[in-house]
């Protein structure tokens, strides 16, 4: 298995210690939603969130840790290459700047021995939609607690299939999803987030896997003299 760490396309996601729920969503204790003036509160300042007795006073979140880790160190030409991304928090309790689309999401790349991206999570052959979020409403500052962890799963058919800009429903001119060439490619995690105005990113980390240039041959079937044909 690689794996790469650093501080500072199928997809699913796992959380560590518990996920922190969705500010937005968090009840107080007789399972109400929190007033728009505590919410309005936590946006306030940039150093309060809503915690389970109101308002906690936490710091930015400056000790994120970011793994990539990978399925195996070596594939075979089309085999599925499994690429998790995890950040956690180093930490103690902090807050990012808050997130009116949600959790921070995590993106992944592959580049080929030349250094050139040559496939990122997400991308497909013809250009999708734009994102909506949700309405506009107060939205407090995102919580990580220590030791909180967020891990997503990709998956990469070693197509060469990279992001673009272009209309929603045209063809995307940097994926032609073909079987990259065999080598050693570098595959790069981060977590990102924005709140519309500017955008975050955690530290990015990286690993480094081996395409080989040969599909082997399936094993042959060994037969014991009792074996019986079905």
């Amino acid at each position: 298995m690689g794996s790469g760490s650093q501080k500072g396309w199928g997809r699913s996601r796992h959380h560590s210690r518990g996920p922190l729920r969705d500010p937005r969503r968090h009840a107080d204790r007789d399972g109400r939603r929190p007033s728009a003036t505590l919410l309005v509160l936590a946006m306030l300042g940039g150093g309060w969130v809503l915690g389970g007795d109101g308002l906690v006073s936490v710091g930015s979140c400056a000790q994120f840790v970011t793994t990539v880790r990978t399925s195996e160190p070596s594939y075979a030409p089309g085999q599925s290459v499994i690429i998790t991304v995890t950040q956690t928090n180093d930490g103690p309790l902090c807050a990012i700047p808050p997130q009116p689309c949600g959790p921070p999401q995590a993106f992944a790349s592959a580049y080929n021995p030349a250094g050139k991206d040559v496939w990122d999570a997400g991308a497909h052959k013809t250009f999708p939609g734009h994102n909506t979020c949700p309405g506009p409403e107060p939205v407090p500052r995102w919580p990580w607690g220590a030791n909180y962890s967020d891990t997503e799963k990709f998956v990469w058919n070693q197509g060469d299939c990279t992001e673009g800009n272009g209309l929603p429903g045209h063809a995307n001119p940097g994926c032609t999803d073909t079987q990259v060439p065999a080598g050693a490619y570098r595959i790069t995690g981060e977590f990102k987030w924005s709140n519309w105005r500017t955008l975050g990113h955690g530290p990015p980390a990286s690993a480094t896997i081996t395409i080989s240039g040969k599909t082997p041959l399936p094993s042959a079937r060994h037969r014991s003299s009792g074996d019986t044909r079905t």
